[in-house]
């Protein structure tokens, strides 16, 4: 019998980062549909593949697992507020933000990311409730920052710790 559902959340306090907006074009309105993602990570340096979870209950799923190509924003510790939208189901969060279209496959991305990557849509995998759709990179620039995490329910900064001698 799977663990309950307290349980299973005191699992998933592990820290995520970093946080990012996964974008996309609805195949059917051309609208800008996205999500704020928590589970991002690279896959594969050979070809190189990212992969992020999306639940099927997000009002982007549909557009989502069935884009061609999809834009990933890593957002830096200075948009938590752009996360803390694009976590909510509606069109405002799409109005209230300012795109900008990739050089490549010319997918929706947050401004001033610190890492801005264009994906072909490689593998979508459904698995509990949950999707998971796997992006070859394109096309990816990023710029300097300190990076956007979650854990516990709050979004945070990195902070690093003194070196350790070994």
């Amino acid at each position: 019998m799977p663990v309950s559902g307290e349980v299973y959340k005191q699992i998933g306090r592990n820290a995520a980062g970093p946080v990012c907006i996964a974008a996309a074009y609805d195949r059917v309105t051309g609208a800008v549909v996205g999500l704020t993602a928590s589970s991002f990570v690279t896959l594969s340096f050979e070809p190189p593949m990212v992969m992020f979870a999306l639940q099927q209950h997000a009002d982007s799923y549909a557009s989502l697992v069935s884009s061609k190509a999809f834009g990933v924003s890593l957002l830096g510790h200075e948009q938590s507020q752009v996360a803390a939208l694009f976590a909510t189901k509606g069109r405002e969060k799409i109005e209230r933000t300012s795109f900008t279209v990739g050089g490549t496959l010319h997918v929706p991305l947050i401004s001033d990311s610190l890492a801005e990557i264009e994906c072909l849509t490689s593998q979508v995998f459904v698995s509990g409730d949950h999707a998971i759709i796997v992006g070859l990179v394109e096309a990816a620039r990023t710029r300097s920052g300190e990076p956007l995490l979650y854990f516990g329910g709050k979004f945070g900064s990195f902070a690093p710790l003194p070196k350790v001698d070994r």
